[in-house]
């Protein structure tokens, strides 16, 4: 490589104009956008060599196929299950080609087969007997708070998909829920519900988005959507958020309210159905759309259009590695029709590509920042939820990504006049923007990427996109593979009456083979670490004036995780996923 391309430099600074266009036309050559796919969203056409991660990634992907395929053997042996097809069976030759060739699809095939359905025990028997398919793992912590309310409470605050509660100040005139309702809880015996609202302490989770979903099916039986609604608050001088009631659907003439107070079973199938609910918007919405579909365009244009020596083409490209492979192993293998996804999930996958689709056309690059969507929803620091460890957590980070993205700014873009100068940045920004390419709306202010401060937020929001967003509802998916705490879909129509028996509630987990896929998907999907927040590889940074403000980076993450860790041994539930140790650098799982 020439001696230019080593020194980080603004274009309209550098001399070597003709080098800089050779080496962006040949990457706009090698990567493409794609738009032909059922996704129907800007995705890379291809997976180029520039853009593969480092060999520490394979080998993460290589050792969970590795435990997935001992859990199986472990399952076939120790229970004795029977299925339609066998366990796979190939040579040493075969499985050392696989990996030499570092062919991980074929890998994860091997170690996670698809044995169809069971043709015996078709169902687990219980609960409990859900929690027996961890062989090779440890079950998750979270699998004995299955009666919890408390624990079912914190899943909204910081759980898999702590991104839908919202303050209200009046109850939707589709719920079925009162003052009389309100004073039965022994929580809130001395309040009323009037008073509750008028102070903001009563807050909704509305799953009506899930009602155009069309119903998947399982070879044995069908599976069921549910569009149900959740009200929740937080009692007078308390810090802590309880749940009121849950709707079992959108109508009130049509689906009950069940309550805390009601029969037991009936209220756990009501806390079953919208788990259901909240991890099928969570992986439709939250995880894949929001984070892995946002990032990808804006890694693509970055190859695109700013050059390696472009000061923010190296800041950014450790936050990109490994996106555009993980998420071209997704289309192949979890969100392909018959994938994973479509056999776990409780829709049919070409609904969920139409969700996927409004998603992303409605997101807005820059209302989707951190302490917008906060105060959007109502619940920012100054509202009455005391207690929302990923808000308190994840506002640390953004702090610090901010600080430093601005100190590193600082480094190139001497004045504003800079960044409106900088033909590539800009060239960047409106393929980013376009909707033949990027389409991402909203992804500079109506003035445009006139400013350093615009253009620190901007670089705020990929980073933590790519980081600690994508590790609030990547990583919780290990302890949703315990089924009966956490079931990706139901096997049971929401009830129109109350009182119900344990299996009626055994019933709506999923059959074992389902169960089992369940268990390994989710498993390899949320301990799969790769990369950690602020350690960036050696030469990552060749200006040594970025040294100072790395290592101020660095205290900052350490203090951030001493004070996370402080705050867990106060909080009713710890919250583990946005402690900087926890969160990888980028999208790459």
């Amino acid at each position: 490589m020439e001696i230019w391309a080593t020194k980080p430099s603004l274009p309209q600074n550098d001399r070597h104009q003709d080098q800089r266009q050779k080496e962006l036309t040949d990457l706009q050559t090698k990567f493409q956008y794609d738009r032909t796919t059922l996704l129907d969203v800007p995705i890379s056409a291809s997976v180029p060599k520039e853009a593969r991660p480092g060999p520490g990634w394979s080998l993460k992907i290589i050792e969970m196929a590795y435990q997935l395929r001992r859990n199986w053997e472990k399952l076939l042996d120790e229970e004795s299950f029977q299925f339609e097809l066998e366990l796979p069976h190939k040579e040493p030759y075969e499985i050392a080609k696989m990996l030499l060739e570092k062919d991980l699809i074929n890998l994860l095939g091997y170690g996670d087969p698809d044995l169809g359905v069971a043709t015996e025990r078709k169902r687990p028997e219980s609960f409990e007997s859900y929690l027996r398919l961890f062989k090779q793992f440890k079950s998750p912590k979270n699998a004995a708070s299955l009666y919890s309310d408390s624990e079912f409470a914190d899943s909204f605050v910081s759980g898999i998909n702590p991104l839908m509660l919202r303050a209200i100040q009046q109850i939707p005139e589709k719920l079925a829920y009162d003052e009389v309702t309100f004073r039965k809880n022994p929580l809130f015996s001395h309040d009323s519900l009037s008073h509750a609202l008028s102070e903001g302490r009563v807050f909704l989770v509305d799953y009506d988005l899930l009602q155009s979903l069309e119903p998947g099916t399982h070879p044995d039986q069908n599976k069921y959507v549910y569009a149900p609604i959740v009200l929740l608050a937080v009692p007078q001088q308390a810090k802590n958020i309880e749940v009121l009631g849950i709707q079992y659907g959108q109508d009130r003439s049509e689906f009950p309210l069940v309550t805390p107070q009601d029969n037991p079973w009936s209220w756990l199938i009501g806390k079953t159905i919208v788990k259901i609910s909240d991890i099928n918007y969570h992986e439709v919405a939250s995880h894949l759309c929001l984070t892995h579909l946002v990032v990808e365009p804006i890694v693509v244009a970055t190859y695109r259009q700013l050059p390696s020596c472009h000061p923010l083409q190296k800041l950014l490209m450790p936050h990109f590695e490994g996106t555009i492979p993980i998420n071209a192993l997704a289309v192949k293998r979890l969100i392909n029709q018959g994938g994973k996804v479509e056999q776990l999930a409780t829709s049919k996958i070409e609904s969920a590509y139409l969700v996927i689709q409004k998603v992303r056309r409605e997101f807005h690059f820059r209302n989707a920042f951190l302490p917008a969507q906060l105060t959007a929803r109502g619940v920012d620091l100054q509202s009455q939820l005391k207690e929302y460890p990923y808000r308190d957590d994840a506002l640390l980070i953004w702090q610090a990504i901010h600080d430093w993205v601005q100190s590193y700014i600082g480094v190139y873009y001497g004045s504003d006049g800079d960044v409106i100068n900088d033909a590539e940045l800009q060239s960047w920004v409106r393929e980013i923007e376009d909707p033949a390419m990027g389409s991402i709306q909203g992804f500079t202010p109506t003035g445009g990427m006139t400013t350093r401060a615009v253009l620190a937020e901007t670089l705020t929001m990929i980073i933590f996109t790519a980081s600690a967003q994508h590790a609030a509802v990547n990583f919780p998916q290990a302890e949703a593979a315990a089924v009966p705490y956490q079931p990706l879909a139901g096997y049971a129509a929401a009830p129109r009456k109350l009182g119900h028996s344990e299996q009626d509630a055994v019933d709506f987990l999923p059959p074992l083979d389902r169960a089992i896929k369940q268990t390994h998907t989710l498993t390899m999907l949320g301990n799969t670490y790769y990369t950690q927040l602020g350690e960036y590889a050696v030469g990552s940074f060749d200006n040594l004036a970025v040294v100072p403000h790395l290592l101020d980076f660095k205290k900052v993450l350490l203090k951030t995780e001493n004070m996370i860790n402080g705050r867990n041994r106060s909080r009713r539930t710890p919250y583990q996923h946005l402690k900087p140790s926890r969160i990888p650098q980028s999208i790459n799982i």
